[in-house]
């Protein structure tokens, strides 16, 4: 009895911790803030009231971390009913990685990609827990001439990324076209594998798809969905869940009817169920497919339709060359074949004039005839055949003459006469 009395203490103690551990604690992001403004950095820079909730991310339900958008900065935040920050990077400021997409995987800290006023990170760096600084990470197969992460997201151990390429011209006009690229980072290897490249403009990509990166002011990510949030000017926002999966980013009525949080109230994802808490604690939660879509821009869609456009005019001037090189090789082979056959024909006639021009004028049967045309061991239907063709060409080319006459002993058969 008392064996079964401690092992249901434990289980409810386990339910009650994964129940806890599963909803993210209260931010307290005015003492949060009033701590970070202890170290003296610049309230420009760090933008906090703007940028918070999209540059965070959970270790655990009492820890996250916070890089402050467009910068190196890393904050630990222990989170409690008093929270405490611990800056623990030794980077300064860096001007490339504004929207850059934030994620832990194997307990490292990654930002991968980003940009700047004139310039754009394509690569990969992680932080660095014992010397405080962000390096970066090589990746195998990685294409040389990046120039921008235009979009990107994890799922599972992998990477989904949309690249653009330097251009021909070095120009970023936004009707040019130019090569993007679609494929994944494997973050076990660290190896990348292009899955299709197709060409199209900026303008026709991003004005489809909102902006490139769609991280916006609010980002909670989960191991299938991430919620996005964009605040607005009336101190309202817009949510819209993103299905890693298929690729699509959804603006929904059940979305649209939430509020902006702060910290006190949150709003976060468990499996495929979204989680609203308020800020009193209450909670309230819906799947991800719940409510009617409003909108829905298929990113990983769109990139495919860009991947079956027509093919590039080197492939047709490819083709039409093999083209022209085959057509050549017949009609050289036929020209061959052709001048192959007569010098052929020629030597054959040579030697059947000279067997008979020594027996004319003469009268032979017709298998004696076959016999010097050298076709005796044919079928009968082949050396009829042959030896018409033979006595033709013989009549063409040559002096001989060679006629039918009838047998006198039977006027049924013929003879041939060679004059």
């Amino acid at each position: 009895m008392f064996k079964k009395i401690v092992i249901s203490i434990i289980f409810c103690f386990i339910f009650i911790f994964k129940v806890y551990s599963d909803n993210p604690k209260i931010i307290d992001t005015l003492e949060i803030h009033n701590q970070i403004k202890s170290y003296g950095f610049d309230e420009d820079i760090i933008d906090f009231k703007s940028h918070f909730f999209s540059s965070i991310i959970f270790k655990n339900d009492s820890t996250i971390f916070y890089n402050p958008n467009s910068t190196l900065h890393l904050f630990e935040i222990r989170l409690g009913d008093v929270p405490k920050v611990s800056l623990i990077s030794k980077s300064l400021h860096s001007g490339h990685n504004f929207n850059r997409h934030l994620f832990i995987f194997n307990d490292i800290i990654y930002s991968y990609g980003g940009q700047g006023l004139f310039n754009s990170f394509p690569g990969l760096i992680y932080f660095d827990y014992s010397s405080g600084d962000w390096l970066m990470k090589e990746i195998k197969n990685y294409p040389f001439d990046s120039k921008k992460v235009l979009n990107s997201w994890k799922i599972g151990n992998k990477i989904m990324v949309l690249l653009n390429h330097f251009s021909e011209s070095g120009t970023s006009d936004f009707d040019e076209n130019v090569k993007f690229s679609f494929g994944e980072i494997d973050l076990e290897k660290f190896e990348y594998v292009q899955n299709f490249s197709f060409r199209g403009t900026y303008q026709e990509l991003l004005f489809q798809s909102g902006l490139g990166f769609f991280r916006g002011n609010y980002i909670y990510d989960s191991d299938y969905y991430s919620l996005h949030g964009y605040f607005q000017q009336n101190n309202t926002v817009e949510y819209r869940i993103f299905d890693k999966i298929s690729g699509s980013l959804k603006r929904t009525s059940k979305l649209d009817a939430l509020k902006l949080v702060n910290g006190l109230s949150y709003l976060y994802i468990k499996g495929s169920e979204i989680y609203y808490r308020d800020q009193n604690g209450n909670i309230e939660s819906f799947n991800v497919n719940a409510g009617t879509v409003i909108h829905s821009k298929d990113f990983l869609k769109l990139y495919k339709s860009k991947s079956n456009n027509k093919l590039p005019y080197y492939y047709f001037i490819s083709i039409i060359l093999i083209s022209l090189l085959i057509l050549l090789f017949i009609k050289r082979r036929k020209i061959y074949l052709s001048n192959s056959s007569s010098n052929n024909l020629r030597q054959e006639l040579l030697i059947i004039e000279n067997k008979l021009k020594d027996l004319k004028p003469i009268i032979i049967s017709k298998e004696k005839l076959d016999e010097l045309f050298g076709i005796s061991h044919y079928s009968y239907e082949t050396i009829k055949t042959r030896r018409s063709l033979i006595i033709k060409n013989l009549k063409e080319n040559t002096d001989l003459k060679i006629d039918r006459v009838r047998k006198k002993s039977d006027k049924r058969f013929f003879d041939y006469k060679i004059s």
